[in-house]
């Protein structure tokens, strides 16, 4: 739907990343207000670990934002590596936390929390991205039942039923993330629809059963976030 470059602001001399929506998608009216929402909520949010949003607008037909240069690797391409070490992983957690916690005392849902979404940069500092399926606690839209938004594999019960949703699927969806993190592999695998359908009634394979070493208690938390 979009590309994001890193551009040159030369009026202020520095990089910025810059999201285009694809020409072929500037006359769709859902994509055009899904781009606008994202910088939109985001620019609501003042927090260290959230992406600082600059612009919204559209030049010459393209819709675009532009956005804080962040220079580091998405989540899921560090995971192609393999499980990381439990306290590296809680020091990622404990971060998208801060930015899930401080998004929704500000009434925001971002509702597609995954590895792609989080930029990890030197230090191990993380960025919480893409805040296109993002909606405001309570809204209409957020809590109408039907449609399913969201990635199939880290969608909450809620969203793989179409149910109404409101912030704890973003905590389920970072209880996914965490699984993948000590895992090495998200809770449940297959298809998309299988995948949906696990979400909306099954229980995941303990962790420990990919990762013994792992502390009862880090088990603990990371399966309450997952309970249906």
């Amino acid at each position: 739907m979009a590309v994001v470059y890193k551009a040159e602001q030369t009026s202020l001399n520095r990089f910025v990343a810059l999201k285009v929506l694809f020409p072929n998608f500037t006359g769709d009216s859902t994509s055009v207000e899904r781009l606008y929402r994202e910088a939109q909520a985001a620019a609501r949010l003042d927090h260290p670990n959230i992406v600082e949003i600059y612009e919204v607008g559209e030049h010459e037909g393209l819709h675009f934002i532009a956005m804080k240069y962040v220079d580091g690797q998405s989540l899921d391409v560090i995971l192609q590596q393999g499980p990381l070490p439990p306290a590296r992983a809680l020091k990622i957690l404990a971060q998208v936390a801060s930015a899930l916690d401080y998004a929704h005392r500000h009434n925001v849902v971002h509702r597609d929390i995954k590895p792609s979404n989080i930029i990890v940069s030197a230090g191990d500092r993380i960025t919480l991205t893409d805040f296109g399926l993002a909606k405001g606690a309570g809204s209409a839209t957020l809590t109408s039942s039907g449609a399913l938004v969201g990635t199939p594999a880290y969608m909450s019960p809620e969203q793989a039923r179409g149910d109404e949703i409101d912030y704890r699927a973003d905590i389920y969806a970072l209880g996914v993330v965490a699984y993948e993190m000590l895992a090495g592999r998200p809770p449940f695998t297959g298809n998309p629809l299988s995948i949906i359908m696990a979400h909306a009634s099954q229980t995941p394979p303990p962790l420990r059963q990919f990762r013994p070493d792992l502390p009862p208690g880090l088990e603990a938390v990371v399966m309450k976030a997952l309970a249906k």
